[in-house]
């Protein structure tokens, strides 16, 4: 049975990353000889913890880039008092920072 459910689980979060829809996902099953009711609720599942997975995801890359932009502005405070060049660092780091937070919060919403 637990196999059975694996497998339909990976189904389902292939259908979903094709761009199908909850309702044809559902119908496919039911199709193929499931039960109604057990469809509902294992494709419910599935996009419940496929959903938990993107979210933590993004809020993984979200605490990298702000840690990114924290050590970037550490630096600059730093590089700013001896008589180096820190551009590359201010504006590089800083843009390397800000753009894992914008792929963290697309993987989020």
């Amino acid at each position: 049975m637990a196999t059975q459910q694996e497998s339909l689980s990976q189904q389902i979060i292939a259908l979903l990353e094709n761009g199908t829809v909850r309702s044809e996902i559902e119908s496919q099953l039911v199709q193929k000889g499931h039960e109604e009711r057990f469809v509902s609720e294992i494709v419910r599942e599935t996009i419940r913890l496929h959903d938990s997975r993107k979210r933590s995801l993004g809020l993984v890359l979200i605490l990298g880039g702000a840690l990114l932009c924290l050590v970037s502005c550490v630096v600059t405070i730093f590089a700013s008092f001896s008589n180096t060049s820190f551009p590359m660092i201010l504006y590089g780091l800083t843009t390397v920072g800000i753009l894992v937070v914008f792929a963290g919060l697309m993987k989020i919403f």
